[in-house]
């Protein structure tokens, strides 16, 4: 049986590499803005969502749908069927990279001329070749998915972050220097990317090489066999479990895909700009992009962890704790992805400042951080739904929400410009989050109140996000300025004051109550802690 805090430690681990793989990936914007430009950020932001989305359909659902499969042989002793698992998995894997890379590489200019800039053909082509790459190291995080180490997992996405800011950042620098143009500078951007991500395989190759260290890779001469590379009913189990993961975690690219397909036409066409300037206002909207998924980047940690503590309680028939454990990945997904999002809202002024150096699209950043709330709840549901073995639900959904994200873009875009970029977002994730919810309760049943579970920290938040502002506000006040220095101060002291208010209300009120701290890494002693604020100790049922 699976330990209480197992799925939510899981969760903080992956939660906190990638809290530091977004932020070395956010800051690299502030020194790439400056080499590039508002022009060259637009025309790299333009190509990126389209990468992403081709990068997740070639890596999304493998790491889940391998873990358990490794799982399950380790399960019954098969160590040397793992080894054949890895084996098979890698070819088709790096049959599947090459597809998508022949596909992205060869439709550029197609896809150039759809998005409405023909400058895209170049830097498309260039990022195609991580594709090479990217759905191999997927399989061996999915190995070590399988193993439950965690820390592996964070510790090579923290290094292919630093790889891919570090070769981003020289390339630009080297580019500018030898007097390119734009294009050409975007394009080496892109190549640097690929490089990074070649080098990051090499880094997991050598975890894997040190966890098989003491074990041979496969018993005996079945190595040798053909048979034991490829197996036609092994690709067609793992395609059956992988396809709908791999759709239903498209929701960030492929809402931002629909961002970059429409917006400099509406901005072209219907705002009547040019070019340049439609470019420069998309890179601008843009700047919110990395902000966002940092702020629901917990409720995709839940998803991540909870749906082998979910499926093995199904398999149990333990119906009691499948409705403990889906309670308790909506509660924290709302508990955290609620004041995550107003945080953004809050102190978006100050941090448009300190990491851009100027407050141009503060508010569409400001309506960004709202749209984390319902994104958040979307990624955890997304899990929740894959845990219950309904996989195609989350996909069916997602083409529902890629409708109304389009209808909403076309209409709020043609209205108020970037800030409907931000506003079709909150829409569009906010559908989706309830469609999920709408089947989530059906299936299982979950003892929601809803004063206590959502009304209560809808305030608390609320409070937190005026003085979180006004704390802000107050260093902007006194500071007098609109350097990125002020900006930076506006930033911590708003985060700190949010957190403190947050924090607290929720342990004193409380909002969390003593059971569901068993759940938690560390439980007795914030048990304790919290004991100690509401001076009393009774301990109180999960509601």
């Amino acid at each position: 049986m699976t330990k209480k805090s197992q799925f939510l430690a899981g969760a903080l681990i992956l939660a906190v590499a990638g809290i530091l793989s977004k932020v070395i990936g956010m800051f690299y914007r502030i020194p790439l803005q400056e080499i590039v430009g508002d022009n060259g950020l637009g025309l790299y932001q333009e190509v990126y969502p389209l990468y992403l989305t081709f990068l997740i359909l070639a890596t999304a659902g493998v790491p889940v749908a391998l873990s358990r499969v490794i799982a399950e042989a380790l399960a019954e002793g098969k160590q040397d069927a793992v080894s054949q698992i890895l084996a098979r998995s890698m070819v088709m894997m790096g049959g599947i990279g090459i597809v998508l890379f022949a596909l992205l590489y060869l439709g550029s200019p197609l896809i150039a001329r759809l998005m409405g800039n023909p400058h895209l053909i170049e830097p498309i082509r260039a990022i195609s070749l991580s594709l090479l790459f990217v759905p191999l190291i997927a399989v061996i995080r999915g190995f070590f998915y399988g193993h439950q180490k965690m820390l592996y997992v964070g510790l090579s996405q923290i290094v292919e972050q630093t790889l891919r800011v570090a070769f981003i950042l020289i390339a630009s620098l080297y580019l500018v220097s030898l007097g390119e143009d734009t294009d050409q500078v975007i394009t080496g951007v892109n190549f640097g990317t690929m490089i990074s991500t070649m080098l990051s395989l090499g880094f997991l190759a050598f975890l894997l090489w040190r966890h098989n260290r003491k074990q041979p890779f496969a018993s005996a001469d079945g190595w040798k066999r053909l048979d034991w590379w490829f197996d036609r009913t092994f690709f067609l189990s793992m395609w059956r479990i992988a396809w709908p993961i791999c759709i239903s975690a498209l929701v960030i690219p492929i809402f931002s895909l629909v961002d970059s397909f429409l917006a400099i036409n509406i901005f072209r066409y219907v705002w009547h700009v040019d070019g340049l300037t439609a470019d420069t206002w998309f890179g601008i909207y843009s700047r919110g992009g990395p902000l966002l998924q940092l702020a629901s980047l917990f409720g995709s940690s839940i998803a991540l962890s909870i749906v082998p503590a979910i499926a093995e309680a199904r398999q149990q028939r333990d119906e009691e704790r499948v409705s403990t454990l889906t309670k308790l990945s909506l509660r924290f997904a709302w508990l955290i992805g609620l004041p995550a999002g107003l945080g953004l809202t809050a102190v978006a002024e100050g941090a448009n400042l300190a990491l851009y150096g100027d407050v141009e699209g503060t508010r569409a950043m400001a309506i960004l951080g709202v749209s984390a709330i319902p994104l958040s709840l979307l990624l955890a549901t997304n899990g929740i739904l894959q845990g219950l073995g309904r996989e195609k639900v989350p996909a069916l959904h997602l083409l529902w929400g890629v409708l109304a994200k389009i209808g909403t873009t076309i209409l709020f875009t043609s209205l108020l410009g970037m800030d409907g970029l931000s506003v079709s977002w909150l829409c569009a994730t906010a559908l989706v989050c309830a469609l999920n919810m709408r089947v989530i309760n059906r299936l299982v049943k979950v003892d929601i109140q809803w004063r206590f579970d959502t009304l209560y920290p809808l305030l608390v938040a609320n409070l937190m996000l005026v003085l979180a502002w006004g704390a802000t506000e107050t260093v902007g006040f006194l500071l007098h300025g609109k350097a990125r220095l002020v900006g930076a101060v506006e930033t911590v002291v708003g985060v700190g004051t949010g957190m403190l208010v947050y924090l607290g209300m929720l342990l004193v009120i409380p909002l969390i109550e003593e059971k569901e701290l068993e759940w938690l890494p560390g439980g007795n002693r914030l048990r304790g802690l919290v004991n100690l604020l509401r001076r009393k100790e009774s301990p109180t049922d999960i509601r």
